[in-house]
């Protein structure tokens, strides 16, 4: 089995989902006991995660440096753990070192999307990613229509967000996730990009009115069918 390298570490809660998934992965096409072979590096995230409002410019050397420090232990393919650092990656990609195959988030979500056949989606992620292009226009390009929550729900997003990061639980997150998708239903989406790796933990298929697209599952999918040498990962 090949390794999976994993660019963890922006919150903790997030960072145990990609490690259970790519584990639930392999069990499920090797079979019980089997396990992925992982190298997750967690990062200082605090450095990266300031300078988002205060300078961005010095953050793609700063996720260069952690990129590297990933790459270092030699991982066969690798995926980040982060929706907002994709931007990143794709302004510093050219500029990297020879990397094994990257499996990125938002590729896989637009392969995915058109997949299923889907032409309206709504976009949930952090106040940056709902209305920064870099998630949707790749999307619009392909021909998918892509809608985001007002105003005041995008505030309300965002800290909820803040509070899973920091590792809060209430119920009424849930709740509020539940009828955020059944309006959205309503209003011709057809299913939700979970594109913040903290919304799978409170965003689940049984509450949402909308299919649920979770790059973190799609990402793991993809590794662990490299990783297995199965055509179809």
């Amino acid at each position: 089995m090949k390794l999976i390298g994993v660019l963890g570490g922006m919150s903790w809660p997030s960072t145990i989902l990609p490690y259970r998934l790519l584990n639930r992965e392999v069990e499920s096409r090797l079979g019980p006991r089997h396990s992925a072979r992982i190298a997750l590096y967690s990062i200082d995230y605090h450095a990266i995660r300031t300078a988002y409002s205060a300078d961005w410019s010095i953050i793609p050397a700063l996720l260069r440096g952690e990129i590297e420090t990933l790459l270092s232990f030699r991982p066969d393919c690798w995926m980040i753990a982060n929706n907002t650092l994709h931007k990143v990656y794709d302004e510093i990609a050219a500029d990297l070192p020879a990397a094994p195959p990257l499996f990125h988030a938002i590729t896989l979500v637009r392969a995915e999307l058109r997949r299923l056949s889907i032409g309206r989606v709504l976009l949930l992620g952090t106040r940056f990613t709902m209305e920064d292009g870099y998630y949707a226009d790749p999307l619009r390009r392909a021909g998918i229509e892509v809608a985001t929550p007002p105003e005041p729900e995008r505030e309300r997003i965002g800290a909820i967000l803040t509070r899973l990061a920091d590792g809060a639980q209430d119920p009424a997150f849930a709740d509020y996730f539940a009828r955020l998708t059944m309006d959205h239903a309503a209003q011709g989406c057809e299913a939700v990009i979970l594109a913040c790796t903290e919304l799978p933990l409170v965003v689940v298929q049984a509450r949402s009115a909308l299919a649920i697209v979770d790059p973190l599952v799609l990402q793991c999918r993809a590794c662990v069918g490299f990783a297995v040498g199965d055509s179809e990962g």
